[in-house]
Formats: C-alpha cells, sequence, structure tokens
C-alpha cells in the first residue's frame, strides 16, 4: 500500500544503491495491498539465486499461517537483491548469554550490517538500521512490511523496527513470530519484555474486563502470568509468540487482522468511476471489485437515499424509477464480518463506503460523482464515549444521530475537531445503537455501536 515515507528516509535515499527487485506474490495494484519487501544481507552476486529461492519459502509459509491465509489477497510481496562484498553474517563473541565463541569470530563486509549477539548470541539484528531503511526507501517505497534473510545458517533472529532472520532450518518460523512483533506490534509471550502494553500483554488479570475478554474460554484463551513478572499477564500457553512450530492464539491473529484492516480497503475498485456519464433514462449497474478473504467474509450493505435496498451482493442495478427528482445517493457499505473478529472485542470497527450521486434528468445524460471513504469507529464497544474518523476528514456541516433498538432518535452529544468527532451517549443504558452521520446533510455513514 502506498505509504508516506519519513523525510529522513527521503533525504537519504538518494544514497542508497538501487538493486534488483523480483515479485514472489502478485495479487494487485501496490496501492491497494499490503506490501512485503524482503532484503538479503550477506549474499554476493553469486549467490543471489540461492537468496530468492528462500526468500520465496519463506513468502509461501508465511501464508500457511492463519490468519495470513485468509487474508493472502490483501498482499505483495518482492524480494530485493541487496548485494554484500562478502557472504555471511557478522559474529563478533560478545554475547553475555553464552561463553564464546560458540561459532568463529567473523567480520565479513555485508551490505546491511547484521550480526549476531546484540546482547544475546541467538539475535540477529543490524547496529546500522539506518541502511536497511535507506536501501527499502530506494528499491520498495511504498513497503508495509519488512525483512532481512541473513545469509547463515546458525539458528537466530530479531524483531524491531525491522524483522531479522537467519537461514537455519527454523528460518520460516523465525519470520513468522519476528513479524508478529513488527506487523503484528505483538509481545513475546515466552519472555517478560518490556513494560509496555500490547495486544497480547497486560497488567489486568481479571477475565471480565481484559482487553481479550470476549475470547476468555475459547481456543484455550486465558489470563495467563509471565514467569518472571507475575503481574504482567498473557493469553494463551502455546502461542507463536510463546513456541514455534504453533499457531497464533485468537487473541494475535485478532490483533494481525486489526493491522491488515488499518492499511488496506476491501473495495479494489468500482463502476462507474467518478466523473463518468450514463444514460439518466436507463437502468444503471453500479458494481464494486471487492478484495475478498478466503472464505469470504465480507458483508455488503446497499443503500438509496438512506434505505435499505436488501441487496447483499457486489453490485446492484438502479431503475429510473428508483430516483428521486434532483440528487440521489447511492452508498455501499463494506464491513469484514470475520469469525475471527470479536466485536466487542475487536475495538476498531473499520468502514469501507462507495457512495454515487446520480442526478434523475428526464431526458439525455447524467454525470455521475463516485467517492471511496474509509471510517474507523472506535472503542467499539464504549463505555459511553466512541470516536469516529475518516482519513479524508469531515465538512464543516456535520450531523450525529443516535437511534435506540425501537427506532427512536436519542439525545446524544458530539464535538468535531481535526482528528474527527468524540460522541457522548454516557446517560444511556447499555445496549446497541444505531450510529447514522450525515455530512451537508447526506447519510454517510450509519453502523451499531455497542454501549456496555
Amino acid at each position: 500500500m502506498k505509504k508516506v515515507l519519513f523525510s529522513l528516509l527521503i533525504g537519504s535515499s538518494c544514497f542508497a544503491q538501487t538493486f534488483d527487485t523480483v515479485p514472489l506474490l502478485q495479487n494487485g495494484d501496490n496501492s491497494k495491498r499490503v506490501i512485503i519487501a524482503i532484503l538479503g544481507d550477506g549474499f554476493t552476486a553469486a549467490q543471489q539465486t540461492a537468496f530468492t529461492t528462500s526468500a520465496q519459502n519463506t513468502v509461501n509459509y508465511l501464508f500457511t499461517k492463519s490468519p495470513y491465509t485468509e487474508y493472502k489477497n490483501y498482499f505483495n510481496a518482492y524480494a530485493v537483491k541487496v548485494i554484500s562484498t562478502e557472504s555471511g553474517v557478522k559474529h563478533p563473541g560478545t554475547a553475555t548469554d553464552v561463553v564464546e565463541p560458540v561459532i568463529p569470530v567473523s567480520n565479513p563486509n555485508n551490505y546491511l550490517g547484521s550480526t549476531f549477539d546484540i546482547g544475546v548470541h541467538r539475535c540477529l539484528y543490524s547496529n546500522t538500521s539506518n541502511t536497511v531503511g535507506q536501501v527499502l526507501a530506494a528499491n520498495v517505497p511504498d513497503y508495509d512490511i519488512t525483512y532481512v534473510l541473513g545469509n547463515s545458517t546458525e539458528y537466530g533472529g530479531c524483531g524491531g523496527t525491522y524483522a531479522f532472520a537467519s537461514l537455519n532450518a527454523s528460518a520460516n518460523e523465525i519470520v513468522v513470530h519476528e513479524l508478529g512483533h513488527s506487523f503484528g506490534k505483538l509481545a513475546d509471550e515466552y519472555w517478560f519484555a518490556g513494560s509496555l502494553e500490547s495486544p497480547n500483554k497486560t497488567q489486568n488479570s481479571n477475565p471480565a474486563t481484559v482487553k481479550w475478554k470476549n475470547w476468555v474460554g475459547l481456543n484455550g484463551v486465558g489470563v495467563y502470568p509471565h514467569a518472571e513478572s507475575p503481574t504482567w499477564f498473557r493469553p494463551h500457553q502455546s502461542c507463536e509468540m510463546r513456541y514455534l512450530n504453533q499457531q497464533f492464539c485468537s487473541v494475535c491473529k485478532e490483533a494481525i487482522i486489526e493491522r491488515i484492516h488499518s492499511l488496506v480497503s476491501p473495495v479494489d475498485s468500482y463502476t462507474p468511476a467518478n466523473n463518468t456519464t450514463v444514460d439518466a433514462t436507463s437502468s444503471v449497474t453500479f458494481t464494486a471489485n471487492e478484495i475478498l478473504p478466503i472464505p469470504n467474509t465480507l458483508v455488503n450493505k446497499w443503500t438509496l437515499n438512506g434505505t435499505d435496498l436488501g441487496s447483499a451482493g457486489s453490485s446492484v442495478t438502479i431503475s429510473p424509477g428508483q430516483l428521486n427528482g434532483g440528487n440521489n445517493t447511492l452508498t455501499l457499505s463494506v464491513v469484514d464480518d470475520n469469525p475471527l473478529l470479536k466485536v466487542d472485542n475487536h475495538s476498531t470497527l473499520h468502514v469501507t463506503n462507495v457512495t454515487w450521486t446520480l442526478s434523475k434528468a428526464t431526458l439525455g445524460t447524467s454525470e455521475v460523482k463516485a467517492e471511496e471513504r474509509r471510517f474507523s469507529i472506535y472503542p467499539n464497544p464504549t463505555d459511553g464515549e466512541f470516536f469516529i474518523k475518516v482519513k479524508q476528514g469531515f465538512s464543516k456541516d456535520i450531523r450525529v444521530e443516535v437511534y435506540d433498538t425501537s427506532g427512536k432518535l436519542i439525545p446524544s452529544r458530539f464535538e468535531q475537531n481535526d482528528s474527527g468527532i468524540k460522541v457522548d451517549i454516557k446517560n444511556y443504558p447499555a445496549g446497541t445503537y444505531l450510529l447514522n452521520v450525515k455530512e451537508n446533510k447526506t447519510l454517510i455513514l450509519s453502523q451499531k455501536v455497542i454501549k456496555e
């Protein structure tokens, strides 16, 4: 997916070398996909075929792991053939957890500076990670995920700003685990590291209020103390973030899906496109080409002028008789109803709307105005306050309406600022409410919100 590079990398990328880039997985345009970039380090020019094969193997393996399996269509992947002068990964013999040297001390001239012994022997990383950023900026500037494969069969890897892994027999599993850190923002569960909360680490031990409360009792999810720091808790006993050759637990799967949703729209394209001219006296078919999870868990809702058309397909046909005089608004709303997500645990609801504005004319042609907008509603459920954000921003003419299950409009307070809209329903009982947002008197968002 297209991303904005840090100005530091833009400024320095002109000094980085451009290398051959090989597509490993292609599912669509980069601007509509999560982009994986795999870099090699310690591979000479003569060893690039071996690197590309290793990179392809890691990508293939990644998509055998849920939830990457279900969302494979959302990804593209590329291998960057970084050429090192000398073969191998550095080993200074300075690890503090073993009696060195465990393997011979070496200092090959590799391009990205990958080295073992970053504190502990098996931690493979680079002390010159800026070089990694420069190579990415020069070769795959729209990357979202990256990892570096170091040319060594010694067991090792580490996560951080970037993920690193060796070519050990466990390399595929190491990549999966380390991407749990760098992409999923997940914490280790086999030991306690750091004092920051994460999707799979918390100091709350109450099963009724823990952040993964809706998973407790399902699929082995519970509230388990870290042995080294028993005031901190993790959700599972055998998750991929604790042991290799496992699967991600339900809590960690949900966190990874949240990252995917935050980066990619499920709508790949739509027709008619913006500024398309159509016959105003004939029926017009509106279609969205969607990026489907495997199996498909997208839920579509079509509305015309705020009225549900009862269609759940990827297209709908509108006849002239269905249109009012003047402007009409047709909206497709898409959400992901994957059972890997729990609505009252998954804190952010991602909604993608495609809106067409069509003017009814007695004769001749009419111009269609089309727009895609992506909304985030969080936290959902809420204890009384929730926020609505949209990447494109809201106009000043905004109206927020909240209805109870009987269809009664309830008084609610909202505040609008540059970052979005804050809605307050603290004074109302727990239950499900319908949120409608109108912009310039046009309905742009209609979704359920749960009040705890």
